[in-house]
């Protein structure tokens, strides 16, 4: 008999190919749709001359930039198949290796947000829902909304002018300092420090969904038997807040934690553009400035099938928990 989880692995498994297949061919047509390319980008320095007819040919064919559309798209199409996500000119690199190169920094920002968005969220959302009405609610939610009503680009920059210029306490760009240190554990220390704005500006944007759903649910959750009875047994602080409200939120979240990946993403990548962060959404800002539309290709389309890939568990994941009830 095949488990449950395989089911609803397979069952969404259709949907999420047929979205990654579109999203190929607009991330082949989309940035040819934009002012330029990346000949008349690269053509448009200071150091570019007058090139013959074969140069420029020579040029373009070296950009992929050679035929018309409709063979440039089978060129990539095949190219992609074969796992060669191409070379990427102005970086003088393979795509390949500038992702592995970035993506780490990218997945370490939501790696460390994630636990304190979640916690924060939900921590805060079951004490104002216990209590709906009284202060503590009243002055969280009223906080959580203002902070729910700014863009994380807004929340990055705020961060950054507040801790990195006028209070400068905390480094205002990159990862590491520019010269790193060779001691691992300084390095370490140093790669926090660079970590702490951009991993609070993400934090900031994320945590104010799931404080409203852990609010919603645990108003909710405190008219329910089960919840009742314990605070009649005497069950309460901690213990009520984790083992009861807690456990009964964890598939609430999950579930919620499948739609918010594309939004958290996504905020990221603002993010790392404001903190000169060194990951993909750094790394597709400079594509998109160069027209450089091979990187552009390869950096967005590694992201997405990254995001269908977690949502895809995460989906199959909630729903088999929602089945067992």
């Amino acid at each position: 008999m095949v488990p449950p989880i395989i089911l609803n692995m397979l069952s969404g498994l259709g949907v999420r190919l047929l979205v990654f297949a579109l999203l190929v061919l607009l991330v082949f047509f989309l940035p040819r749709m934009l002012p330029g390319d990346p000949v008349e980008v690269f053509l448009s320095s200071d150091l570019s001359r007058n090139l013959t007819g074969a140069e420029s040919a020579e040029l373009r064919a070296q950009f992929g930039l050679s035929g018309n559309w409709p063979q440039q798209l089978a060129v990539y199409l095949w190219d992609l198949v074969r796992g060669d996500l191409g070379y990427s000119v102005p970086h003088a690199a393979p795509v390949s290796d500038l992702l592995k190169a970035s993506i780490p920094w990218t997945l370490l920002l939501i790696a460390c947000a994630a636990p304190i968005f979640l916690l924060a969220g939900a921590a805060g959302g079951i004490e104002a829902g216990k209590a709906p009405g009284a202060f503590f609610d009243r002055i969280a939610t009223g906080v959580v909304t203002v902070i729910a009503s700014i863009p994380p680009f807004t929340s990055a920059v705020l961060l950054l002018l507040a801790f990195g210029i006028l209070w400068p306490v905390l480094p205002s760009g990159g990862s590491e300092p520019l010269f790193p240190s060779s001691n691992p554990i300084q390095r370490d220390f140093d790669i926090a420090r660079h970590a702490v704005l951009p991993v609070l500006a993400l934090s900031l944007h994320e945590i104010s969904r799931f404080y409203f759903l852990a609010r919603g649910e645990a108003i909710t959750l405190s008219q329910r038997p089960f919840i009742l009875n314990a605070c009649g047994r005497g069950i309460k602080g901690w213990r009520l807040r984790t083992a009861y409200y807690g456990r009964s939120l964890f598939p609430v979240f999950l579930a919620r934690m499948s739609d918010a990946l594309t939004g958290l993403f996504g905020a990221v990548l603002f993010v790392e553009i404001v903190f000169s962060y060194p990951g993909t959404g750094h790394l597709i800002y400079n594509a998109i400035l160069d027209r450089d539309y091979v990187l552009l290709q390869g950096a967005v389309i590694v992201m997405a099938g990254l995001v269908l890939l977690l949502n895809w568990v995460i989906d199959a994941v909630a729903t088999s928990l929602a089945r067992r009830g």
